[in-house]
């Protein structure tokens, strides 16, 4: 997942990341080239408007403010997150906030280790274990800042043809994750969306030859999303 840099947070932000439905509530993305829209739009300088935050925008009447940047780590995120003004305020005015993040923590540890000979649990506990730190650290930041409701996405497999390479370390992933929700729950309005199960099976939601939602997977992910918020309409 190629990355635009942090320091282009802001100026994304300025150069038109809102589309405005309604004037009324607001969702703010947070995360990483998926909530982007990473590769539907030519020259991918600004979020695509096929991303999934705007299709829920779309369907709810609500602006959307989509601060995604691609490349963007769980650790890249908090550190943003904790000291972006802009970001920080974008988000304080949010009545939800949708997180999706974490898939580069993986794809990075998997530069380094072939995933076509499997994944040693083992020599990706510390990842993991960051990544999950960094997302609950994540959720505690955004609880701060807004009374909004938080709906985080959890990892679908970007490598549908290395499934079973990969299934040992997403689950243990995706667990983590619910066990986590369950955990902030308790004191935060969060809920977990399963972007795996809708994923799982089905390739032909990803570009070809590349680990991105195409249209469809975008349409799948808003529908997920969707779902979810109109309960709390």
């Amino acid at each position: 997942m190629k990355k635009i840099g942090l320091l282009l947070f802001l100026l994304l932000w300025m150069a038109g990341s809102a589309h405005v439905y309604s004037s009324e509530k607001q969702i703010t993305a947070l995360g990483d080239s998926i909530p982007y829209g990473y590769q539907l739009t030519p020259g991918n300088k600004q979020a695509s408007p096929q991303a999934f935050p705007y299709l829920i925008g779309e369907k709810s009447g609500m602006a959307v403010h989509n601060l995604s940047v691609p490349g963007l780590t769980s650790g890249e995120l908090l550190q943003e997150l904790k000291t972006n003004k802009a970001v920080r305020k974008t988000v304080a005015d949010s009545d939800y906030v949708l997180l999706y993040i974490g898939g580069n923590d993986l794809l990075n540890f998997l530069k380094q280790n072939d995933p076509g000979h499997g994944v040693d649990l083992e020599k990706a506990a510390p990842v993991i274990r960051n990544l999950i730190y960094n997302v609950y650290s994540t959720i505690l930041e955004i609880d701060a800042l807004t009374d909004g409701e938080i709906f985080i996405y959890n990892l679908y497999n970007p490598y549908p043809a290395a499934s079973d390479q990969l299934n040992a370390p997403l689950a243990y992933i995706n667990k983590q994750y619910q066990s986590l929700v369950q955990l902030v729950r308790h004191f935060a309005s969060v809920t977990l969306l399963d972007a795996y199960e809708v994923f799982d099976g089905h390739p032909e939601y990803i570009i070809e030859r590349d680990v991105h939602p195409n249209k469809k997977g975008q349409e799948k992910l808003a529908e997920l999303g969707w779902n979810q918020l109109k309960k709390k309409l």
